[in-house]
């Protein structure tokens, strides 16, 4: 993912209230950056979120008829 800002220039266009804006180098570093942020946040917390629930399930353990 970290390669993905050296060609994102390529793949972003934007056009803000008329005026084209083109990510320079360092932009394009933080927009990755970001990305990158926001996807290592989200899969931290859904590891956090499945052990918790394993390690609830097995605490109650199976209980039949339910």
């Amino acid at each position: 993912m970290s390669l993905f800002a050296h060609h994102m220039k390529g793949f972003i266009d934007l056009e803000i209230m008329g005026y084209e804006l083109t990510p320079d180098g360092p932009t394009e570093h933080a927009i990755a950056g970001a990305v990158v942020s926001v996807m290592a946040i989200l899969m931290a917390y859904g590891l956090y979120a499945m052990i918790r629930d394993v390690v609830r399930w097995r605490r109650r353990g199976v209980v039949s008829g339910e």
